[in-house]
């Protein structure tokens, strides 16, 4: 599920006037190096190129600008929030949701 996706789902999820506790289950996350190659894939379709070092370090050079260098820590910590994403439910009272409360 790319991000935009999640944010439109999320987005009707919250925004339904009048029901009761609306909730959202969303499919599990992918792991890492399904994520990771993933990512790779879609960037690499718009330009970028990778080059993946054996030292934990990927460079990004994207056409006419400077070479970007990240570590697998870099892309870990992004796939961590990645994860984040699918714990988070939209839960919202029926008073607060119907606009009972202000």
């Amino acid at each position: 599920m790319s991000d935009r996706e999640f944010r439109n789902l999320k987005s009707n999820a919250c925004t339904r006037v009048g029901r009761p506790q609306t909730k959202v289950e969303l499919p599990e996350p992918a792991e890492f190096p399904e994520w990771f190659l993933h990512g790779i894939r879609v960037y690499q379709k718009k330009g970028a190129e990778f080059d993946l070092s054996n030292r934990g370090i990927v460079k990004i050079t994207w056409p006419g600008k400077p070479a970007i260098l990240r570590t697998v820590a870099d892309f870990e910590r992004e796939y961590t929030e990645y994860k984040a994403k699918f714990s988070t439910i939209c839960e919202m009272p029926f008073e607060e949701n119907a606009g009972v409360l202000a």
